[in-house]
Order: C-alpha cells, then structure tokens, then sequence
C-alpha cells in the first residue's frame, strides 16, 4: 500500500493551520484506503470539559538540564523525578507526597565535556528497586548504570561502550528472559543492544539498523508478537524514523524507514486510534508540527496525520492527560520556552495546542502522576535556566511548597594528600549558615557562599550536604557526592 507524502514546500504551505488530517490507511481483509479528512481554518476549539488546567512549580536542578525521566526510585509508592545535566550530574527530587519533593544532587559522577544527554529508569537487576541508565558522549559510546542501593542512595555509575557516542538510551526486556536491558543509539546512527545476564552486567552483543544523525530511541511492541522493537529519528532533511522489529531473540530485523518530515526533533510511543496497535508521535520543529503515524498492525505505518504543535515543539511525551481514555500529546518550544497539551479527539485529529509557560529553552518533557490524583502531571527540564517546571494537573492535593531559597551545589578537588570537598551556595539570606554533612552538623560558618569539606586520600564513600541559615529560613537542597 502507498504511504501519503508531501514535499517540503506543500508541507510548509499548511503550517499556519491549527490541525491537519492527511490521511489515515488502515488494513483490514482486503487493503483500502481511507478517506483523507481535511479541517478547516476554523478548527473547533478545545472541548472546555477536556481540557485539564495546570498548576505550575519550578525547581533548580543543576546547571543545563538536558533530560528529565518520572518514577519511583525509593519504592515508596510515589513517583520521582530524574534529571541528567550536561555537566555530568544527576538531579533527584524524591517525592515526600502532595508534590513536595527533596533534592538530593549527585555531582562528579562524570568527567567534563563527556555530555550526559538522555536516561531512563528500570530495574536492571531483579532486586525490586528502580535503577537509573544514562547515555553520555565518549569517542566510543557509553551508557552508565546506576544500581539503587536504597535509602535514596546509588551506587557509583558503571560504564559499558556502545558503538560511539551516546544520544540515547532506553530500558525493557529484548530477549525475554525476565531481565531488562538497554539499548542506545548513537552518532554511528545504529541502536547498540546491551544483554542484562541477570544481575545488572552488561555485554554488548551488537549494533543494529541506519540513518543519519539519529537520537530519540524508544522500545515498543510494534508487531504485537510481545516483543520489544525498535525505533529512532533520523534527524536530517527528508527526515526519517528507523523501525526494527525483533527477531524474538534479542536481535533485530532489517531497518524501515518512514516518514517524519524534514529536521525531525524527538519521538514518542503510544495507541492514538485506539485500535490496540502502538503508533509513534513525532516533534518537528521545522514545520511546527507533530507527525503522528498509525500502525497497520504488522509495525508497518502506511498512514500518517500532520497537527499543529505550536511554535517550534522540540520534545514530546505522550499520556492520558484528561482521563477520557485516549493516549494525549505533551510538547515543549525550547525557542518560546511554553510547553502545549494536545488532547485527543479520537478522530485521527488532536485539539488545538493548550499552551503553559514554563523556563527557558525547555528540552525534554516527562509525563507521571506526582501528586496523587487520577491524572498524569508534566515535567520540562529548562536548559536555560537550569530549573524544572512542574505542571500539576487539576484535582491533585494541597499546592506544593515553594523551591527551596537556598541552593548548593558541591563539586570535588584531590591534593597530594587530601581529597577536598567544595560547597558553593547562594540564596541565604543570614549572617552565618550551619553545614551538615549526612545529616550531622559539622560547622558553623559566616555566609559567605562557599565551604570546604577535608577528608583524607584514602576515604571512600557517598557523603551527602545540606546548608541551613538561621532563622525561619528552610535549609538546601540536598546535595550529594561519591569517591
């Protein structure tokens, strides 16, 4: 059957429009096509009983967020939010209920320059804990493993290459044997597959599919054979997503491609008809549009529907966002620095996007409930602010606290003799500040922003700050180290 397409130019003409069908092919016994439903100018408006009203908090998260994840990473039944930095930290806000979170900072955990650029959450290694897997930029590739260890503690990464620099990574079961494994894509624009052995070790057992300036992976059942497939972006001009479906062995198939408009951005999964068949939703900020494409049901995509995005969407996540059972579409402009809501008619077509100021220059975006309602919450990281903005879906419990004023960050330096621990805060408003080191206090200082914590060349462990002015203002963030 013939995919719709359309050149860049036909594309561009209909960019001004709020919501566009172009087609819609579906398999059934014998191949038909589907009449290609067109709107108008004068796009129906939201259904007022649809749309979910947010509520919005922002909290630091380290210098230039470049990637958020929500999931439960304490086992306490609520779920947290991840956030990798580009500076080779991670962020983590573990959630105390009714939106409250306390952030606990790991720095150091990568060297500089190495871009830390996506992560996933998952179990890698059967104990019942959520596990945190980050994609970072090595001339060979590389994906890192953090073991949750309990507590709100994690192990020291551990380091696997891939086939070149990292853009992405993922969790889910390839092979089924009941373990998760991870899967990345990379600059040599092949997904790097990494079996689990069932204890959280890794081996690369091969590169698989093409393209070019490839990113975005997902895992998803495409052919309903109850295993995980494979797809990315390929994010050039004619641009493209690469699909791979299983061999039913942890292996993969030969490579398709379909079409994503030129410059595609990010990717997500997710069933938009309704049919049981997982379809893909795609950013393109080159059009302003997101490119939702339908599976027939073999993880073939013969049809596709093209819907205004607002301005520039860059990011996407995909959730039930107003609980009327149909799979909605969260994207983020990192150019107007809003995140847009696009509800589901259950049409082929989306309502018009319902937008949300956030930060600046927002990334990525995550969907998961963070404050105990029916309805799934929002997160964008901001890159250009170094902050998450969360959006609270309405019916949700008591407004969540303010951030905290205080922000620490710490950092560590070795001499020939000592390894040094560097505290750099900002926003005490007191004469003097007291230092906790896990939990204890270890100094009464003068605010002057910064502290140096001393331990011997031979000490070894996770030692977690706090700082905490005088008076009735709250204390830092949590801010924790490795070595």
């Amino acid at each position: 059957m013939e995919k719709n397409t359309h050149s860049r130019s036909a594309i561009g003409e209909r960019r001004s429009r709020s919501t566009h069908c172009v087609g819609r092919v579906t398999v059934m016994a014998l191949l038909i096509t589907v009449a290609v439903s067109t709107s108008l100018p004068d796009v129906t408006p939201a259904r007022a009983e649809l749309q979910s009203p947010y509520r919005s908090a922002s909290f630091s998260a380290g210098t230039r967020p470049s990637a958020v994840r929500v999931g439960d990473l304490d086992g306490n039944g609520l779920n947290d939010i991840a956030v990798v930095n580009l500076q080779g930290s991670l962020q983590l806000f573990f959630n105390n209920g009714a939106g409250s979170f306390e952030r606990v900072s790991l720095n150091g955990l990568w060297p500089q320059g190495f871009n830390t650029l996506d992560l996933d959450i998952g179990d890698l290694n059967g104990d019942g804990r959520n596990d945190i897997a980050v994609a970072f930029a090595t001339q060979s590739g590389a994906v890192s493993v953090l073991l949750n260890r309990g507590s709100r503690t994690f192990a020291a990464p551990v380091n696997y290459d891939s086939c070149n620099s990292s853009r992405g990574v993922a969790i889910g079961d390839l092979d089924r044997d009941g373990d998760s494994d991870l899967v990345d894509i990379s600059q040599c624009s092949k997904a790097g597959i990494l079996l689990n052995n069932g204890q959280g070790v890794f081996a690369f057992s091969g590169a698989y599919g093409n393209g070019s300036a490839s990113k975005s992976i997902v895992l998803a059942d495409f052919n309903r054979d109850g295993f995980k497939d494979i797809a990315y972006i390929n994010n050039t001009v004619g641009g493209t997503i690469t699909v791979m479906l299983n061999n039913r062995n942890g292996t993969f198939g030969a490579p398709a491609l379909h079409y994503a408009g030129d410059l595609p951005d990010d990717m997500a999964a997710g069933d938009f008809d309704g049919d049981g068949n997982t379809d893909v939703a795609i950013a393109n900020s080159y059009y302003s549009q997101v490119i939702v494409l339908f599976n027939s049901n073999n993880g073939d995509f013969p049809g596709y529907s093209e819907v205004y995005g607002g301005d520039t969407p860059t990011s996407i996540a995909v959730a039930d966002l107003n609980g009327d059972g149909r799979t909605d579409l969260a994207v983020t402009s990192s150019g107007t620095g809003r995140l847009s809501v696009l509800l589901n008619r259950g049409d082929y077509s989306f309502d018009a996007p319902i937008s949300y100021n956030v930060g600046q220059s927002p990334v990525d975006v995550a969907a998961g409930n963070l404050d105990g309602d029916s309805l799934p919450d929002l997160v964008a990281a901001n890159q250009g602010s170094d902050s998450i903005t969360v959006l609270f879906s309405a019916g949700g419990a008591s407004a969540p606290p303010p951030s905290p004023q205080v922000s620490l960050t710490v950092s560590k330096r070795t001499t020939k003799k000592a390894t040094l621990i560097d505290l750099r805060w900002s926003g005490a408003a007191s004469a003097s500040v007291d230092i906790y080191r896990n939990g204890s206090r270890i100094a009464t200082v003068s605010n002057t922003g910064a502290y140096t914590d001393q331990f011997s060349r031979s000490t070894a462990g996770t030692f977690t700050y706090q700082v905490c002015p005088g008076g009735d203002q709250a204390c830092s963030n949590e801010a924790a180290i490795s070595f």
